[in-house]
């Protein structure tokens, strides 16, 4: 025996303990803990013995095989085109001004997605033209006259923003259940405008809706807090009294509170200036906890300079004082935003804006460049630290799963039976167990030994399979189980044609040795070509398929490729072993 073949032994043996040590997670999930913690990670975790991998590390079952919820998001491209136009219309009007080359008048028609820019001196259009063409490139003219100038978003910016508002929604929704937990889910492009989500283990579709429903437009707001308005209000036109509205200044200035959001909103409704607009902030944890106890307003200016959309990155922690806070950071863009933004408004409040909830009102205390902020929480007296750090934690993951640039709703939810999929694990596991014994007996019997070689080299196959699917934290679906058992066939085809070729050899008279060595050799290119072909057919159905499409081209690649060690390398181990190690002068096959 040469040098080598210890060399190959060795990579077999090795490959095979990762395998095994791969798939300790799998089994654990599958057949150690209830069927209500097979996606609970911690729960996977204490039954794992010390040497194992992470419980990640584990093979999912899909939704058609472990029940869950199906649901399908509009992502809302049209709405968020036009509050994009409105803004940029404040961005102009505000780099007019900043640069002194004239008062303008700004009028947006969101319909219409244009805006309408008009110069109180006509001579002064003409700059004011070339200069904002030049600098806000995604706009483009659409008429001018006189002193009016027409705007519109450019076409291919349109396109461009309503295919990357679709694409972030994506990221924002699965960041938002990863979350939760949901570490499995499948998300994925519906078209044009919508999103496909599978979140495999869920039984109840409202606790779905709001998890992935709820995922919100975030935007950071000037409050008004130097004006008396809301207690003028109060005492100029007081609320009904089963209403339950109060004048409060929990915050150091004038609020309403009340225990309704409709009736706060409809008692301001048509007494708030033009240029402000009310919004309303969950009391008493409400955010974590679902439900509000009660709600507080705030006077904000329509204005909207900064939303979501530049939004970096949200952590929360303690502060060198025991305080807790929340880090922020913007891009670039956002970063110069929100300096301008700190160092026009130090001193005032800035509302941080989530689905027209306010998050927090935080007092800005100077200007803040390097595109980096702080929220400082603040100590409540008679609260747990803890307490206090999970209010800043909840803001954080508000901040992040909100920076999406376009509101989604729910378009299509339902659940599918657990029953069912456990009908299908049974059905599937049967009909692969039993092709592949089938096959090994096949084998067996008209191979002989060579059979005996291929079907061991068959279940270490399959082991591989198994723990790819482990390694990548693939999904199993129903399709995945039919290319499992479709790998297994293909990689029987495998042996095969070696066995025959080296049936071929032998008829023409040489050793066994030789038969053995040539039958490798030569039938390894149409082995290897027959693979490379599926291969590319099974990456073309990954890129391409979506839900149970793309299980099954998962399983199909790993299968191949697995295919292609057991099929050239193991056998050739055993192979050489029988004819070079023990001087076989014949061989079964």
């Amino acid at each position: 025996m040469d040098r080598g073949w210890y060399w190959k032994l060795g990579l077999v043996i090795g490959v095979t303990l990762l395998t095994v040590w791969l798939l300790m997670p799998s089994y654990v999930s599958l057949f150690s803990v209830e069927k209500s913690q097979r996606n609970n990670l911690v729960a996977i975790q204490e039954k794992l013995p010390n040497w194992a991998p992470p419980a990640k590390y584990r093979i999912n079952l899909g939704l058609d095989l472990q029940g869950g919820i199906h649901m399908v998001m509009r992502v809302d491209t049209k709405t968020a085109l036009q509050k994009r136009t409105e803004r940029r219309g404040d961005q102009i009007a505000r780099y007019i001004n900043d640069k002194q080359l004239g008062q303008v008048t700004v009028e947006t028609d969101p319909q219409a997605l244009q805006m309408a820019l008009t110069a109180q001196d006509p001579a002064t259009m003409d700059a004011i033209e070339k200069e904002v063409l030049a600098t806000f490139t995604d706009f483009v003219r659409v008429s001018r006259d006189g002193a009016r100038l027409v705007l519109a978003p450019d076409e291919g910016q349109v396109k461009r923003f309503s295919e990357e508002a679709v694409d972030q929604a994506m990221l924002v929704i699965r960041r938002r259940i990863d979350k939760w937990g949901v570490a499995e889910v499948d998300v994925r492009k519906l078209g044009t405008d919508a999103i496909q989500i599978s979140l495999p283990g869920r039984n109840d579709p409202e606790q779905a809706k709001e998890l992935v429903g709820t995922t919100a437009q975030l935007e950071f707001r000037m409050v008004d807090d130097t004006t008396d308005f809301f207690r003028q209000t109060y005492q100029q036109s007081p609320p009904p009294q089963d209403s339950n509205i109060t004048v409060t200044t929990a915050e150091g200035f004038p609020q309403l509170q009340g225990p309704n959001r409709e009736a706060l909103l409809s008692y301001v409704h048509g007494k708030v200036p033009q240029d402000r607009e009310v919004l309303v902030e969950c009391v008493a944890n409400a955010l974590r906890k679902g439900v509000c106890d009660s709600y507080r307003t705030y006077l904000v200016e329509k204005d909207v300079p900064l939303t979501g959309e530049s939004l970096t990155g949200a952590d929360a922690s303690l502060s060198q004082l025991n305080e807790p806070e929340v880090n922020v950071s913007f891009d670039a863009a956002g970063a110069r935003e929100f300096e301008q933004l700190t160092e026009k408004g130090t001193g005032r409040r800035m509302a941080i804006v989530l689905d027209d909830f306010v998050q927090s009102a935080p007092r800005i205390n100077e200007r803040i460049g390097g595109g980096r902020a702080r929220i400082t929480m603040g100590r409540a007296g008679g609260r747990p630290i803890q307490e206090q750090l999970s209010d800043a934690q909840t803001l954080a993951l508000a901040l992040k799963a909100g920076a999406l640039p376009a509101p989604v709703t729910t378009g299509e939810i339902r659940q599918v039976g657990a029953s069912l999929g456990d009908e299908l694990i049974r059905k599937g596991g049967l009909a692969a167990g039993l092709g592949v014994a089938l096959v090994i007996v096949f084998m067996a019997i008209y191979y002989k030994g060579a059979g005996l070689i291929a079907d061991v080299a068959l279940l270490l196959n399959g082991l591989l399979i198994l723990g790819g699917l482990a390694l990548f934290n693939a999904t199993l679906t129903l399709p995945g189980i039919a290319g499992f058992v479709l790998t297994l066939g293909i990689a029987v085809d495998a042996n095969v044609l070696i066995n025959e070729r080296i049936r071929e050899e032998i008829s023409h008279g040489k050793t066994v040795r030789v038969a053995v060595d040539q039958g490798y050799d030569r039938a390894f290119w149409t082995i290897f070509d027959a693979h490379v072909t599926s291969l590319i057919a099974g990456f073309i159905l990954f890129f391409t398929g979506t839900g149970p499409v793309r299980g099954f081209a998962t399983t199909l690649i790993i299968g191949l490729l697995a295919s292609l060690f057991t099929s050239i390398l193991v056998t050739r181990v055993f192979m050489t072993y029988f004819v070079h190690g023990r001087n076989a002068q014949t061989v079964s096959v």
